[in-house]
């Protein structure tokens, strides 16, 4: 073998031995669940999921709210968290979409009846780059119940089965989003930071063989001292509906076009 043969099989064996390495390493994503006036909530389920909602990592929480996962590096489709004896009897469950565990994580889910559901960002393609276009799914737990308390459908049934399965004699429209969104109902961040609301629109949306109501709702996104050094932006909402007085939050990651 010759010498620059041996150069670059040296080389290729680097990377592959590098690529190997970087697909197999680990790092935790850890944090505290709480209700919205900080009360830690135990016994809460934390599934982290890729695209078809299947459950790659589970735990749960302890006493204090407190949870850890331990997890290959890699990009995962959502983080879900609910106490399971909650879910759609007192509460609705917290989302937090595009996870990229390429290092240690801190999240921390809060939920309580309103669930922020299917968050989609885009950045609008003019100059400069100083807004997102953020969408989401709003779903009030006491507009469902009434729904299915209008319907006489059994509840135990209805907690066990899809929303939307269930729902369909609703004329084709599941109406469980909040009437109208205001911006003193928002409350958006970018990286931790508020983020001034420049405009809210409702959209009708088509899932499930029914439609919902979403919002798609303009930021400007607020100053960022050291942008230059993330590659992903954590955008957290939280509403409060006066319309029936609850509340939830949603958070999603943004990759940054650099």
């Amino acid at each position: 073998m010759t010498k620059p043969t041996k150069i670059l099989l040296s080389i290729a064996v680097t990377i592959l031995l590098s690529c190997n390495s970087s697909q197999t390493k680990e790092f935790t994503i850890s944090g505290k669940v709480t209700d919205f006036s900080g009360n830690p909530i135990d016994s809460v389920s934390i599934q982290l999921k890729d695209k078809t909602f299947k459950d790659i990592y589970t735990t749960l929480t302890d006493k204090n709210g407190n949870y850890v996962l331990k997890v290959k590096a890699g990009n995962y489709y959502s983080l879900y968290a609910i106490k399971k004896s909650d879910y759609r009897i007192s509460k609705l469950e917290y989302w937090m979409w595009n996870v990229p565990v390429y290092k240690n994580l801190k999240i921390n889910p809060q939920y309580d009846r309103i669930e922020i559901y299917g968050i989609n960002v885009f950045e609008p393609q003019v100059t400069p780059q100083n807004s997102y276009m953020i969408y989401f799914r709003p779903m009030s737990l006491s507009k469902t119940l009434n729904i299915i308390k209008k319907q006489n459908i059994n509840l135990d049934k209805f907690v066990k089965v899809k929303q939307a399965e269930i729902l369909v004699k609703s004329k084709n429209l599941i109406d469980v989003s909040p009437l109208t969104i205001s911006e003193k109902d928002l409350e958006i961040k970018v990286n931790n930071k508020n983020a001034q609301i420049l405009k809210i629109q409702k959209i009708k949306e088509f899932s499930r063989d029914v439609f919902m109501y979403g919002y798609i709702v303009q930021i400007e996104k607020p100053e960022q001292e050291n942008n230059k050094n993330l590659d992903y932006d954590k955008i957290s909402i939280v509403l409060e509906s006066p319309e029936t007085g609850e509340k939830g939050k949603g958070e999603t990651f943004v990759k940054l076009v650099k």
